[in-house]
């Protein structure tokens, strides 16, 4: 049934399938959602250039983090993290924008595959599994980052989730600046 449910919404948002690789032996098989009860800070953030606070609330293979002062909260979140044995997806809460939909295994560096977003299919290339990346909040081992035919970068850290953007001309455009516990 979860899988069902997670398909669905794949296919709602955007769908995305693995490219045959040589081997996968740095394969990421899980984790990229935030842990439940973080409180994110993105500087610039997604949607804007300013400064933006998430909290962090995990149910099943949901993953919601709600800007407390957005005209939505508490009834929607700002942006969203599917994750299962099939695949992870993020997008923003309440529109049909999805940063990124790929299946598991995360094949190895070199690898790729296909995200389609409505009518666009297009090839996105594993370009690091294990890199450590710095950003405002602190450094990130094994951070995984995704390159899109564009130029642009996604970078990916475990139990944080996106930790930064990039444009084609390496401009940040969505950066982690702080993580604390939540109580």
């Amino acid at each position: 049934m979860k899988k069902a449910i997670f398909a669905l919404i794949i296919l709602f948002l955007g769908f995305s399938y693995a490219m045959p690789a040589a081997t996968a032996e740095a394969a990421v098989n899980s984790g990229l959602s935030p842990n439940d009860g973080l409180i994110l800070t993105y500087s610039p953030s997604f949607t804007k250039p300013s400064k933006e606070t998430f909290h962090v609330k995990k149910k099943e293979n949901f993953t919601y983090l709600y800007n407390k002062k957005s005209q939505h909260y508490p009834e929607l979140a700002n942006l969203v993290y599917i994750e299962d044995d099939i695949g992870f997806s993020a997008s923003v809460g309440h529109s049909d924008f999805v940063f990124v939909s790929m299946p598991y295994p995360l094949l190895k560096q070199g690898s790729t595959f296909i995200q389609s977003d409505h009518f666009d299919d297009y090839k996105v290339l594993v370009e690091n599994t294990a890199k450590t990346v710095k950003v405002k909040a602190g450094t990130f081992k094994n951070t995984v980052i995704l390159k899109y035919p564009d130029g642009s970068r996604l970078y990916l850290a475990k139990g944080i989730g996106i930790i930064k953007s990039t444009n084609a001309a390496g401009k940040v455009t969505t950066e982690l600046a702080a993580v604390k516990a939540g109580k």
